[in-house]
């Protein structure tokens, strides 16, 4: 399974969607992380309690609409 398998298969998980971002941030995740830390934020990647789908992630996203990579969003509801 691909990084971003693994990234798609939690967000549906956690309830989330992902935005256009999702690609690239799973090449960013590949290349600085690799597969054993793929879970890593790529954008503050020496926080411990920022990853994806975290309790951080998760309070990004319920009072920004987005994570803080701007990955995963809130389901719009129509």
């Amino acid at each position: 399974m691909s990084i971003l398998d693994k990234m798609l298969e939690n967000c549906e998980k956690a309830g989330y969607t992902t935005t256009q971002n999702v690609q690239k941030i799973a090449n960013a995740k590949k290349m600085m992380f690799g597969e054993e830390e793929w879970m890593r934020c790529p954008c503050d990647g020496q926080n411990p309690k920022r990853y994806c789908i975290s309790e951080q992630c998760r309070k990004d996203i319920e009072e920004n609409g987005e994570c803080h990579c701007h990955c995963y969003r809130k389901k719009v509801v129509v």
